[in-house]
């Protein structure tokens, strides 16, 4: 059944990626951010892969994202590839492809195609990437509130014959009273059901600052940071194995934020 389930989606979103008719953008405040300030949903802290983005609109949403290695602006390495992420926006669905700027390559080949409940809230989401014949498929669930509640992740593998889909984890959201992002718990599964492994990642240290990355759900890097009201500036994060719980790794990190005129906070800072 939940073959049939996702090769219907398939469906609706490559026909609804087609049609004229816009889905309304999120107003986005921010025109440009550091990936050292971002906290990615798949990889946590982007300590090694350093990227300030350029956001480019058109009618008041994203059209494009330009990354640049922080070593290109200072001058402390040769010419790297620009990654080139081109949105486009169709009936209740968003589509992303990304490209390099240079003819020679240099970027891993990706596509993202979301499907929407609302102009903010994901209900599904493909990912393909070119080194890989399988697809992430996610699935999102909310609170009447209007608040994320879980996503469920699938690994979806097809090919001429037949599909195969694995559940492959679950994450749960918890926010505050203030409709902040207090913590995800993810669990990653072994055959649909058995949990091998638990990740738990708490955000704190909030402001009371307008938050500027609201929009920006879309990404990887700004999606947990657009889930909240306000700015989050301390994250940890801890993984253990299971069913023991034993702790085989832990990071975090604290932000000290600037802010502008308009008390903003300037995620692009040095």
């Amino acid at each position: 059944m939940k073959q049939l389930i996702l090769i219907g989606f398939f469906a609706l979103l490559f026909l609804s990626c087609g049609k004229d008719k816009d889905t309304p953008a999120p107003a986005v405040l921010i025109d440009s951010y550091a990936n050292r300030y971002m906290v990615h949903r798949s990889y946590g802290l982007l300590y090694t892969y350093r990227l300030v983005h350029t956001l480019e609109y058109q009618n008041g949403k994203v059209q494009k994202r330009l990354g640049v290695n922080e070593c290109m602006l200072n001058g402390s390495c040769q010419d790297l590839a620009t990654v080139i992420d081109e949105v486009r926006y169709g009936n209740n669905t968003i589509s992303i492809a990304n490209k390099s700027s240079r003819d020679d390559g240099g970027v891993l080949l990706q596509e993202w195609f979301f499907s929407l409940k609302n102009p903010d809230q994901p209900a599904y989401l493909i990912h393909k990437a070119e080194n890989r014949t399988m697809y992430d498929s996610l699935a999102y669930s909310y609170h009447s509130n209007g608040k994320l509640s879980r996503i469920i992740e699938y690994a979806v593998y097809r090919d001429k014959v037949e599909v195969s889909v694995n559940k492959d984890r679950i994450k749960d959201f918890f926010f505050d009273a203030s409709g902040n992002l207090k913590k995800v718990e993810t669990r990653h599964l072994l055959d649909d059901e058995l949990v091998i492994r638990m990740v738990t990642e708490t955000f704190g240290d909030y402001d009371t600052a307008q938050n500027p990355i609201q929009g920006l759900f879309m990404f990887g890097d700004t999606f947990y940071r657009s889930l909240s009201k306000n700015n989050f500036r301390a994250y940890s994060k801890e993984e253990r194995y299971m069913p023991n719980g034993d702790l085989y790794n832990s990071e975090g990190k604290n932000w000290v934020l600037e802010y502008s005129a308009d008390n903003v906070p300037l995620f692009n800072k040095p």
